[in-house]
C-alpha cells in the first residue's frame, strides 16, 4: 500500500475522534527516588558499565586530565560547559584537541560533549546535536566524557518530559544516552562498543550553571 493511500485511510478512520486530554503536569512516581540525585545517578549508570564523578569547579582540569591520561587526541563539541577548564585538563594530559568533525572523531580517543539534562532514575543524559556538536563526537571515540552542571540533574522522566519538547525543537537531533554502547544480538553474549563508545564518564560540576 502506498504511503499516501495508507495515511488517507488513517485520516478517514480518525475523523471526528477526539484524543484524550493531556495533563498540564505529570505526577511524581516511585521512579523519582528519594532525593539522592547524584548517588542514584551514579548507581544506575554503574549498572550498565558507566561512571559518574562529582567535582568542584576548581578541580575540573585535574579530573579531566586524569580521565584523558591515556588519550592522544580528543574532539570537544560546541557548547561544552566549563570549556576553558576542560581544555586545560586535556592539555595537562598531553591530549591534543581536534575539531569535532566526523573524520577527527573517528580518529580520536576521547569525545567530550555537554548535556542538557541528566536523569537520576536511569543514569541517562540528554544530549542535543547541532552545528559544531555532531553526534559523531559522542559515538565514534572509544571514550565519551559528558560534562554538565549538577543543577541539570533531575530525579526522573517526569521532570525530563516537562522540558523535552522545547529542547528537542531547538536542535537538529536530541538523543538520550544511558551508558556505553552494548548489544546482545550476537549469540546472546553481551558485547560493548559495537555501536558506540566502550566507556562513558559523566562529570558533574557542583553548584555550576
Amino acid at each position: 500500500m502506498e504511503r499516501s493511500t495508507f495515511l488517507a485511510r488513517v485520516r478517514e478512520r480518525l475523523a471526528g475522534v477526539d484524543g484524550p486530554e493531556l495533563p498540564d503536569s505529570l505526577p511524581s512516581t516511585f521512579a523519582s527516588g528519594d532525593g539522592r540525585l547524584f548517588e542514584r545517578f551514579a548507581e544506575e549508570l554503574a549498572k550498565v558499565g558507566g561512571e559518574a564523578r562529582r567535582v568542584e569547579p576548581g578541580a575540573i582540569a585535574a579530573t579531566v586530565a586524569q580521565i584523558a591520561k591515556e588519550s592522544r587526541a580528543a574532539v570537544v563539541a560546541a557548547g561544552v560547559p566549563f570549556r576553558e577548564a576542560v581544555t586545560a585538563g586535556l592539555a595537562l594530559a598531553g591530549c591534543k584537541v581536534r575539531e569535532p568533525t566526523r573524520d577527527e572523531a573517528a580518529a580520536a580517543d576521547l569525545g567530550v560533549t555537554g548535556a542538557d539534562l541528566a536523569v537520576a532514575s536511569t543514569g541517562s543524559v540528554l544530549i542535543r546535536m547541532g552545528p559544531g556538536a555532531p553526534r559523531a563526537a559522542s559515538l565514534l571515540p572509544p571514550v565519551h566524557l559528558v560534562v554538565l552542571a549538577e543543577s541539570r540533574l533531575v530525579p526522573g522522566f517526569e521532570e525530563l518530559f516537562s522540558e523535552l519538547t522545547g529542547r528537542a525543537r531547538a536542535s537538529a537531533q536530541t538523543v538520550l544516552i544511558t551508558g556505553p554502547s552494548r548489544t546482545g544480538d550476537i549469540e546472546l553474549a553481551l558485547v560493548r562498543g559495537v555501536h558506540g563508545p566502550t566507556n562513558v564518564v559523566v562529570l558533574f560540576v557542583e553548584d555550576g550553571e
